[in-house]
């Protein structure tokens, strides 16, 4: 656990300080480390144009805040990443003290903060990336409607919880990499019924990973049981992956390393950092592209719950946007920063057709997946 300190400043602070008690920023009263990033990415600050929509949060909210004085945040995030993401707020918010918990696995993520939950405790004030276990929260009312924060409209359209109980962190597209030095991009599926019949990732050639709600969850939801069922049925049995039970971080290892010739599923802002290390990687969707957004929540009845709705919507702004994408890579999920700038891959991505998943179908699909993976 790590604590993000309050900066110190003397004339910015001062501009800082007038930008809280207003509760909003023009796109001409950027933070030092928002302009810093935008000069290191080399975009115009006019990107920023509409910044004061994103951050104007009611007058009490900053005033709660300040008195709570502290937010916790859970998050997959290292603690080198989050003090970059977290820089701006600092400078924005000074009177607010971020403490940020790194939770690697879905249970340091998920289900330890649901567990104290139901037993009238809490972990933690904010979490992010909590899967498929976000029906779980659902179904006990763990989570907040974050509806009235004014970044809740400003992601990809449908990429919110319908029912408001999350907004989208960020978008992840899950897909195909592949080791340039035994397969090509003429190699690559154009659909993912092409997968089927790939000579070249049969027989091992493939190594997969056992998170299906990252990519078939998505055509479950498009296509349908029964499609699903005869998909897998073939996938197991005639293409013969790789069964890998590695993290997703590792599978992309062992993917560079050359263990198999290509990995499913792997996230394209990952297999763009080791390409711009010059590892013999590259990236391809078939189509339809799943799209995952990674989620965004906020505990019910948490006890600082204005800090909790101050960091959670200016994560959403787009100040927050492009502070995570500077400190992991991460394509944003607001709508004003969808441009090829942001998105690795982007003609896998841009102008093609994308699906995202119902939870509701999440335990149906996982049963008929568990059936061919053990």
């Amino acid at each position: 656990m790590i604590t993000i300190p309050t900066l110190a400043r003397s004339v910015t602070g001062l501009l800082v300080a007038a930008m809280v008690v207003s509760g909003a920023a023009t796109a001409d009263e950027l933070t030092p480390s928002l302009k810093k990033y935008l000069q290191t990415l080399k975009l115009s600050e006019t990107m920023m144009n509409g910044l004061d929509q994103d951050l104007a949060v009611p007058q009490e909210w900053i005033a709660g805040a300040e008195k709570e004085g502290t937010v916790r945040v859970t998050g997959s995030w290292t603690s080198k990443e989050f003090v970059l993401l977290n820089a701006p707020f600092a400078e924005r918010y000074p009177k607010v003290k971020v403490v940020y918990s790194e939770g690697k696995t879905m249970n340091a993520r998920a289900v330890a903060p649901l567990v104290a939950f139901k037993q009238k405790q809490y972990l933690t004030d904010v979490l992010t990336g909590f899967g498929g276990a976000a029906v779980e929260f659902k179904a006990i009312n763990a989570l907040e409607k974050v509806t009235g924060l004014p970044g809740f409209k400003n992601q990809v359209d449908g990429a919110n919880d319908p029912d408001g109980t999350w907004a989208a962190l960020r978008m992840r597209y899950w897909c195909i990499g592949y080791n340039t030095t035994k397969l090509k991009a003429a190699d690559m599926p154009k659909t993912w019924e092409d997968l089927l019949e790939n000579k070249a990732m049969r027989n091992g050639n493939l190594g997969i990973g056992n998170r299906p709600q990252l990519w078939l969850l998505m055509l479950y939801t498009a296509k349908g049981k029964e499609w699903t069922e005869k998909y897998l049925e073939k996938f197991f049995n005639t293409v013969k992956p790789q069964k890998r039970n590695e993290g997703m971080d590792a599978l992309l290892g062992i993917l560079v390393a050359g263990e198999v010739d290509a990995a499913l599923p792997v996230a394209e802002y990952n297999v763009k950092g080791f390409e711009e290390k010059r590892a013999p990687v590259a990236w391809h969707c078939p189509e339809p592209v799943p799209l995952a957004p990674s989620q965004l929540g906020i505990m019910a009845g948490n006890p600082n719950p204005n800090a909790a709705r101050l960091w959670t919507n200016w994560m959403l702004s787009r100040e927050g946007q492009v502070a995570q994408f500077v400190s992991d890579g991460s394509p944003p999920s607001h709508k004003g920063l969808q441009t090829v700038e942001f998105l690795p891959y982007a003609d896998q991505i841009v102008g093609r057709k994308l699906i995202q998943a119902d939870e509701q179908y999440n335990r149906e699909m996982y049963a008929m997946w568990q059936k061919y993976w053990k």
